[in-house]
Order: C-alpha cells, then structure tokens, then sequence
C-alpha cells in the first residue's frame, strides 16, 4: 500500500478484509484446541456453524465502525460500538466467541484512519496512540482477561494494543512475507504465522485453562511446528496430534487465533494475498 493518503473507502475495504480474515483463520484445518472445520477443538460449547455465524455478525459490525470513523467519533463512541458489539453476540450466538476479534478489528481500522496511511509503522503508532485514549480513565479490571493478567502479572491484549500490535506488524507479518518468499501455499504461510504467535502471544485463554504450563505448552509446539515447516515436513500429523493433547487438557489458544484472523485480514488489506473461494468442508472432514 501507498504511503500517502488513503481514499476515505480504505476503511471499508479494511473493515470488509477484516471479515475476510476470520474465515481465514476458522477454516484453517487443523489447530490444536481451535473451532475448525474438522472438530470444535477444546470448545464442546462451539461448532464451526455457530463460529461462522458470528463472524457474519461482525462484518455489520466492521463496517458501522468504518462509517463511524469516517464522521470522526470519538474514543467513547467507538468503545460503545464495541461494547454493542459484544452484547450483540453474546444474545445472538449465545456465547463470548469472538470478543478479542472485535477489539482487535477495532484497534486495526482506527490505526488505519488515523494515520491516513497504508504504512504499517505509522498504523502502529497510531493504534498505541489510540489505545492510550481508550485506557486514559482506567484499565479494564472486570474482565475476565483483566483478572488472568493480574494473576499471572502479564500485559495480554492491553498490553499489546498500547505497544500498537507488535504480534501482527513485528512477528505476524514478517512470517507471511518470508513465507510469500518460499513460494510456500497459503496454509502453509498461516501455519509459519501460528507457530510465530504461539511463541510469543501472551495467550490469556490458554493461560485461564491451564496455567503457566498451558502456555509453556504453547510456546514448545510452536517452536517444533515452525521446525516442521523450515525443515519441509509435512505438519499436519503433529498439529492432528496436539489437537487431541489440548482437547485432554482443555488447553486453547483464543489470543492466537485473534491475531490470525488480524493478520490475515492486513494481508489482503495490502494484496499481500488474493481472496479466495472457500473450500467445501468435506475436504477437512476425518475419514471414517
């Protein structure tokens, strides 16, 4: 993308790539502990149906918020745009499914707006800059991620909406270019991008499940999935294998899968990839 002015629709495109960008991540097939399209993962509460059906929502959402930006709202306005958001899927869906994407997407399309630029530092600066707004009163405390982050003394999402997304424009991105670099397909470029998250989010989700050694677990099967992948080995055996050890453990990666989907989404955003027809789900479905 350029790096002057953007037309006032490139918050609209971005809000439609947004969306774009979690199906990318629900149809990736297999993550350990995530919705996918061959199981639900360590969620027996969510379905890929009931997934898909949220994301859905949050397009309406994703472009209200665009429209919003484009008649300036402020920091409060917006916030309240989340926080119907949130309301509307839980009554709608009947479960908190997709909370982090709608901050997330959120953090993503004022960085866009405000830094009136496609350039991804200055995005960066401009969402640590707008974080800064949303959390001038206080840090959220109610939450069920306040609470994981104040016991395990980790910064989580806050932390890294403040710090402007470093998970996407400094680990995130950098893996889908040098995978667009090895010429390699686009699930294997998503699961170079899984394997960087899952070494360096501080994954509040896995860390509510199953403590410090939930995301120490985390961090070892990113590690050997991102050496499956450099060495040219086939990862879906192992991947397959750790969904069966997560479901044991009730082990999950929430945060992770966010920032796939925001990844996925700034990657068409930028043509760093095409859109794509979705693939029937008798292709990812276990035979027999």
């Amino acid at each position: 993308m350029p790096t002057a002015c953007l037309p006032a629709s490139s918050t609209r495109h971005l809000a439609d790539c947004l969306t774009a960008g979690l199906r990318v991540e629900l149809d990736l097939t297999p993550k350990p502990g995530l919705v996918d399209r061959r199981d639900s993962g360590s969620h027996p509460d969510l379905t890929y149906a009931v997934m898909d059906q949220s994301i859905a929502q949050l397009g309406e959402y994703f472009a209200d918020y665009a429209v919003a930006l484009e008649a300036d709202a402020c920091a409060a306005d917006l916030r309240r745009l989340g926080m119907a958001a949130e309301a509307r899927m839980s009554a709608q869906v009947g479960t908190n499914t997709h909370r982090g994407a709608i901050f997330l997407g959120g953090l993503l399309l004022t960085g866009l707006d405000r830094a009136a630029s496609g350039d991804a530092e200055a995005v960066s600066r401009a969402i640590g800059a707008f974080a800064l707004e949303l959390f001038a009163d206080r840090l959220p405390t109610d939450t069920t991620g306040a609470r994981v982050r104040a016991q395990y003394g980790v910064g989580g999402i806050v932390t890294e909406a403040l710090d402007g997304l470093p998970c996407v424009f400094q680990t995130g991105l950098p893996a889908l270019h040098e995978a667009r670099q090895r010429r390699w397909p686009r699930d294997r470029a998503l699961y170079l991008l899984m394997a960087r998250l899952m070494q360096k989010v501080e994954d509040t989700t896995a860390l509510r499940r199953c403590g410090p050694l939930g995301l120490a677990r985390l961090r070892r099967d990113g590690a050997r999935l991102e050496e499956l992948l450099l060495t040219g080995l086939d990862p879906v055996p192992f991947l397959v294998e750790a969904n069966d050890g997560y479901r044991r453990q009730r082990l999950t990666m929430g945060g992770v899968a966010d920032l796939i989907g925001t990844c996925a989404a700034w990657a068409l955003f930028t043509s760093l990839w095409k859109a794509e027809p979705r693939r029937s789900i008798s292709a990812y479905l276990p035979v027999g």
